[in-house]
């Protein structure tokens, strides 16, 4: 009797051996689970990283086949794709001035014809006027105010930004953000930013532009814009085709947009921007980049790359 005690005690020892190698198991089975999913992400990663590389090579190729001296808008040459259609490039020429510069259009001659466009883009006069006095404010070295409704260094620094204003010229888009005031443009016009760029010569190229920049520029019916653009891109209406009859001078252009010649949106016309702008998208398998450069002086040895950026595509 005494001899058959400690039975139940390993048996309860064995089951709980048995636990523990369940227990080790199913932890083993986890690790190699979790190891399983983690290097197959990995490799995803590693695989999209790897086509995104690739793609990013075509659009500079792109990049490189436009800014050939000798290869125009029109050049075949500036599509590619391979035989299987998994990879290739797409790029585009056009001008910077297809937008206008508007640190060119911030000083006391070119002041008026902005205040008219943001009244093109139906803000009220007093505020279109103070929106472009904080511009100035911003710009200029002073620390004086050209209105009351404009805002200088003492203004921000009230308002939390002892940095600002920067007082030089906008370097991007986004700098024009921190402008006091810039909340009217918003919510007047909201798709101003599409219109200005802080590149180029401040004029607006009319065999660029698309008819909602030339209408908000220069005031004209947006129909009267829309005709000029049907007349500029031909009878395919897509731009950089054989068919396209350009506008020769900025006389032209006014003429076919119902306005006077002495029209003072007239002086913020040319024909030809001076800034050239290559779009190029290159993509391969799955993953597509895009890569806009900005140059002058294509073709001479003095080309000088501007600015450049990266942009994720919609192919």
């Amino acid at each position: 009797m005494h001899g058959t005690l400690p039975r139940p005690r390993i048996a309860r020892q064995h089951g709980s051996v048995l636990l523990i190698v369940l227990a080790v198991i199913t932890l083993l089975a986890f690790a190699v689970a979790t190891t399983v999913l983690t290097s197959s992400q990995y490799d995803q990663a590693l695989a999209n990283r790897s086509g995104l590389l690739k793609a990013r090579r075509m659009a500079e190729r792109g990049i490189a086949m436009a800014a050939h001296p000798v290869v125009t808008a029109m050049d075949p040459l500036l599509e590619f794709q391979s035989e299987d259609g998994s990879e290739g490039y797409r790029a585009i020429m056009t001008t910077e001035e297809s937008r206008l510069n508007i640190n060119m259009l911030l000083n006391d001659q070119n002041a008026p014809q902005l205040e008219q466009i943001f009244q093109n883009f139906r803000m009220q006069p007093g505020a279109a006027q103070g929106l472009v006095a904080a511009l100035m404010d911003w710009v200029d070295e002073d620390a004086l105010k050209r209105r009351p409704d404009s805002a200088e260094a003492l203004d921000y620094k009230q308002n939390g930004f002892p940095n600002r204003p920067f007082n030089r010229r906008f370097r991007s888009m986004q700098e024009i953000d921190m402008v006091a005031g810039i909340e009217k443009l918003n919510a007047a016009y909201p798709g101003w930013r599409q219109l200005f760029t802080v590149y180029g010569s401040g004029q607006l190229d009319v065999n660029e532009a698309n008819a909602e920049v030339i209408a908000a520029v220069t005031g004209a019916n947006p129909v009267m814009a829309q005709r000029l653009i049907q007349r500029r891109d031909g009878r395919d209406g897509i731009r950089h085709t054989k068919d396209d009859q350009p506008i020769t001078a900025p006389q032209e252009a006014m003429q076919l947009l119902g306005l006077p010649q002495n029209h003072p949106a007239a002086s913020l016309l040319a024909i030809q921007g001076q800034t050239l702008r290559i779009e190029s998208i290159g993509w391969y398998g799955e993953q597509a980049i895009g890569v806009a450069i900005l140059t002058q002086g294509k073709g001479s040895q003095q080309m000088q790359i501007l600015f450049r950026e990266e942009f994720m595509p919609k192919r």
